[in-house]
């Protein structure tokens, strides 16, 4: 969350700038006046599980153990 004094937002933003810099596949998703748990309203624990749900629903499959490429392939 925005408000989060473990990881202030302005390393959440480094890191995420970092990650877009080496062309990794991110998003950052902002949550305005939350702090690390981000669940202090049921909207936004409602919104974070949505996010995550969503991540895995585009990125299926993959797994430590069986890797994939961006086309979905087995990487060797």
């Amino acid at each position: 969350g925005e408000a989060d004094y473990r990881t202030p937002i302005s390393e959440t933003e480094q890191f995420y700038q970092a990650l877009q810099l080496r062309g990794i596949e991110s998003m950052l998703v902002r949550i305005p006046e939350s702090s690390h748990s981000i669940a202090s309203r049921p909207s936004r624990l409602i919104a974070k599980a949505a996010y995550v749900l969503a991540w895995f629903d585009k990125h299926g499959g993959q797994t430590a153990d069986k890797p994939v490429d961006k086309d979905n392939a087995p990487l060797r």
